[in-house]
């Protein structure tokens, strides 16, 4: 009887994060019925036996698969987990290096795997003995696709194999970590697709129902590399308005003038070969760019046309030398029909090969009529003889240029004395041949010019200058009180209280934009009160926060009690009487005049008033688009922070006090919001402050609160040692090469989340590494900042009220379960504490009698509309690189009402990003203070440098 026997290699796919070796040598051997299987291990010899024709590639590769080499690497594994401090789990650690290491052998052996028959143990559902089973590895490489569905309200991810151009669900294959298997076929994940489904598999999409949250975190990173279907179930913003046509002027080699097409939709760019649609993601947001294929194909004719030459060029973009660019005055001649078509030129003042005009602009601005809102100017701007077209001017200005081009093809220049004084004027007019009409309001801005320089001054009355001049020069009243004012208003709420009354007479509006805690409030009624007095029949409106009507109430009562005043909110509200409502002030919330926008619009107020306005500072908002219907006679904005995250918060806000001073929010954005928050533009910053200046009014507390006790900030240095420093350092290291490797490939700007996150897994070890998740997180209970904090609190509790500020609620419940630990009482609020329920706390803090000293409040739900005066303690455990919201968190008690010394500390882990954090908002807070705000958006602001000082 002869045995049948032959040899293979066998698979154990469930080994390959354990240690032991996942490939052995299978023998079969057929004995009449009968199949018997034995196991060798992969010796040197045994290698050498089986497969001594096998190229040395594959043997030695094998040789890296036997029990002694994989000890040796399980002990290189233990000792860098001991030495290098990895701060997760052995067994995590161990996993995800061995995980790695085998990958690396599977991928080795991709050349080799057809020489060779394969077996694997194949599991046995609900039975705990393998199956011997032959198995094959496709040639194909699997890639990752993704789904959104829904279900009962919440988001979640459905996951594909793509094989061969088809998509698969991953519930078809058996994972085993990198290696899927369908029908007895293995496919080998890459290790970046690997990691991805371990990082989806952990993600809880089920905290996420709000679907711009859901496609913030979970959707934009995924989106970057994967297919990935939304079902419509995030929406998706479509971009359908006709594209400004546009042409880049380069010069290509120093030889050749280049004219590229290009497409604005919008605030994106567009060039390249068309499309019916181009996607663009932005913080998972997708945008969706329906492109004119007629305008655009119709353009690229046009452009075509111009030139011999250009039918044959179809790379994207069009080129001629210098000397035919000018040769008959071409490019003179297209320049300006391509002003006629309204095609944006781009580049012109980069030019470096063409000769420039040797006249200086000459400008004369006559006034020819007005109106209540406008002036309507006759406007002559010349080079030499040669006259310039406003609107050619206007459309080179917005397209950033500083030259013209003449007739006998030189550049005119528009230089710094004319770009000073006539620039904003035909940049934010309204052309009409040669005739350019300018908001009223406008004039304002002239205010610190000379008379020889004013162009709009002399629009205003000259009694109105005098006043305002008083205004801005002298301390004595320009404006009595009210009679039906029942307050005495501080010197500086006397001047703001004129300040809107000065602006009232000239018909435009304000922004009230004091620091926290200086009285907004009550210097918005005092002017009310005034105006209602000059118009007792008038209604009108407060729109605010629902936490704040009842406040708002409270304060005309206290202030104006002879105003009637109504609240108009809830479900008990009758919108069909509101329009027969008495004279005086009604009070809503953003969320009523949103949804009953459409009686509210109808009525005709004396003043609306916008408390927080940063609310609507999202001009495509329902909200925004809401209030902007309001019909009154002043507007007023109040806020004490009106730009928060970036310049363009302020657009909307300042929209809406003075209609029309801005233009378009694709205007603003491409004047001044850009180039002052991606490029730090201090040209733009200074342009912006100019136009701004006369509608914005903010004082902080150091220039005129100074009645106020003093503020003490202090830096509460904390030193990590131990387990907690390990930690820190070993995410710090995996951290930096990730974060640099995307950098390196994708480039700064769109690895901003990348960043945003490597920060924010940082200061979370900072607090407390227990704080960190997926697959950083750590079990080391370490954490000196609150080590530090629980001791300062234990000092002085006793005889003061503190408040502890942090980002990360589950921070708050850590400090908790501390408190709780130490026997402090404490009460707490963070973003899902109801607003009766926050309120009943506040008001039981502040009370004297109350032993309860301690208030835990996360950061953003504690730092607007709360007053904390009772606390002269304020510690912020995690301070925010917006200087802006943590100034606010401190001014909870900084505030009109507090009679003591506060002490604000800033805890900081000494050598750590928060440190550096602290380094770079001081290198960075000037040109943020140009404008309003606090923080000029510090995540966007930073430079590459900056990324590698922050992670070195």
């Amino acid at each position: 009887m002869k045995n049948n026997k032959h040899s293979g290699i066998l698979l154990s796919p469930e080994l390959i994060t354990e240690g032991n070796p996942a490939f052995h040598i299978l023998h079969i051997i057929k004995k009449n019925k009968s199949v018997d299987f034995i196991n060798s291990e992969l010796t040197k010899a045994n290698i050498q036996h089986e497969f001594p024709n096998y190229p040395k590639p594959f043997r030695d590769l094998l040789m890296q698969c036997n029990a002694l080499y994989l000890e040796e690497i399980s002990k290189d594994i233990s000792f860098r987990y001991t030495h290098q401090k990895a701060g997760i789990a052995f067994d995590d650690f161990f996993e995800k290096n061995f995980v790695s290491f085998w990958h690396k052998i599977f991928e080795g052996l991709r050349p080799y795997y057809p020489l060779q028959k394969w077996y694997y143990r194949k599991e046995q559902p609900g039975k705990k003995n393998f199956l011997t089973s032959p198995c094959n590895f496709s040639t194909f490489k699997p890639g990752l696709s993704f789904e959104v569905v829904k279900s009962n309200g919440v988001f979640q991810l459905n996951t594909y194999i793509v094989v061969n151009d088809t998509q698969y669900p991953l519930k078809t294959f058996t994972r085993y970590h990198f290696l899927l298997v369908s029908k007895n076929e293995f496919f080998i994940l890459s290790y970046k697709d690997y990691l991805t489904l371990e990082k989806v598999e952990k993600t809880n999409s089920s905290k996420y129902h709000n679907p711009e949250e859901f496609a913030k975190h979970v959707l934009s990173d995924l989106e970057k590399d994967y297919p990935l279907e939304r079902n419509n179930h995030i929406p998706q913003v479509e971009i359908t308005s006709q594209p400004i046509c546009r042409v880049l002027l380069t010069e290509l080699n120093n030889i050749f003038l280049m004219l590229t097409p290009q497409w604005l939709y919008d605030d994106f760019l567009i060039d390249g070969a068309f499309n019916e649609s181009s996607e663009k993601i932005v913080n998972g947001i997708c945008y969706s760019i329906k492109r004119n294929k007629e305008i655009e194909e119709n353009f690229i004719k046009t452009i075509v046309s111009l030139h011999k030459n250009f039918p044959n060029q179809r790379n994207g973009f069009f080129y001629l030398t210098f000397a035919d660019a000018i040769k008959g005055q071409w490019f003179f001649k297209v320049y300006q029909r391509f002003l006629k078509m309204d095609i944006e030129l781009a580049g012109m003042d980069m030019l470096a090969n063409f000769r420039y005009s040797p006249y200086t602009p000459e400008t004369k601005m006559v006034l020819k009529s007005e109106n209540e809102d406008a002036l309507i100017f006759e406007m002559q701007l010349s080079f030499g003889k040669e006259l310039i077209s406003l609107h050619e001017l206007q459309k080179m200005l917005l397209a950033g240029q500083k030259a013209v081009m003449l007739k006998d093809g030189a550049l005119g220049v528009l230089d710094e004395n004319w770009l000073n004084q006539y620039a904003y004027i035909v940049k934010h007019g309204k052309i009409n041949k040669n005739e350019i009409e300018v908001l009223r309001w406008m004039a304002v801005t002239e205010q610190h010019k000379t008379d020889e320089k004013t162009v709009l001054k002399q629009s205003l009355r000259e009694d109105w200058w005098e006043k305002w001049k008083h205004w801005q020069t002298n301390d004595t009243h320009l404006f009595p009180l009210s009679s039906g004012f029942r307050a005495t208003l501080r010197p500086y709420q006397q001047k703001g209280y004129e300040w809107l009354l000065l602006l009232q007479e000239i018909g435009a509006g304000a922004c009230l934009a004091d620091d926290m805690g200086l009285g907004k409030t009550i210097q918005a009624i005092s002017f009310i009160a005034h105006f209602m007095h000059q118009y007792p029949q008038s209604k009108n409106i407060i729109i605010c926060p629902a936490s704040l009507i009842y406040n708002w109430k409270q304060e005309f009562e206290k202030f104006a009690p002879s105003l009637n005043t109504m609240v108009y909110h809830g479900v008990a509200r009758q919108k069909e009487e509101l329009p027969d409502t008495a004279p005086g002030v009604i009070i809503t919330t953003y969320s009523t005049m949103r949804n009953d926008v459409e009686t509210i619009s109808q009525l005709s107020f004396g003043v609306a008033v916008l408390d927080e306005s940063h609310n609507i500072k999202n001009p495509g908002a329902q909200i925004s688009q809401a209030v902007m219907k309001i019909r009154a006679r002043f507007r007023l904005a109040l806020s004490g922070t009106p730009v928060i995250n970036n310049t363009f918060d302020l657009y909307s806000q300042l929209h809406f006090v003075v209609p029309g001073l801005f233009g378009s929010r694709e205007f603003f954005r491409r004047e001044y919001a850009n180039p002052i928050d991606n490029f730090q533009d201090e040209e733009k910053t200074v342009a912006l402050k100019k136009l701004t200046a006369p509608f914005i009014l903010r004082r902080t507390k150091q220039q005129v609160a100074k009645d106020l006790p003093a503020k003490t900030e202090t830096i509460l240095w904390c030193t990590m040692n131990g387990r907690q420093r390990n930690v820190y350092e070993e995410i710090l290291d995996s951290t930096r090469s990730n974060l640099f490797l995307e950098i390196k490939n994708k480039g700064l700007a769109k690895s901003k989340l990348s960043i945003l996150q490597s920060m924010t897994k940082l200061r979370q070890v900072c607090c407390s590494p227990l704080l960190l998740s997926g697959g950083e997180k750590s079990d080391c209970p370490e954490s000196i900042k609150t080590e530090v904090l629980i001791n300062e609190l234990e000092n002085v509790l006793s005889k003061h009220k503190a408040i502890v500020f942090s980002q990360f609620t589950s921070m708050l419940n850590l400090l908790q379960e501390e408190c709780k630990k130490r026997d402090i009482d404490y009460y707490h609020f963070d973003g899902q504490t109801p607003p009766d329920k926050r309120a009943e706390m506040v008001t039981q803090f502040q009370r004297e009698d109350n032993t309860v000293h301690l208030f835990l409040i996360s950061l953003k739900a504690g730092n607007t509309g709360i007053t904390l005066t009772a606390a002269d303690y304020v510690f912020l455990f995690d301070p925010w690189w917006n200087t802006a919201v943590q100034d606010q968190a401190i001014d909870r008690t900084h505030r009109i009402g507090q009679t003591k010394n506060v002490f604000a500390y800033k805890m900081i882990c000494k050598d750590t990003i928060e440190e550096k954090i602290v380094n770079l908002q001081q290198k960075k807070k000037k040109l943020s203070e140009d404008l309003v705000s606090a923080d000029n958006g510090f995540v966007k602001s930073l430079t590459e440098e900056d990324v590698q000082y922050l992670f070195s």
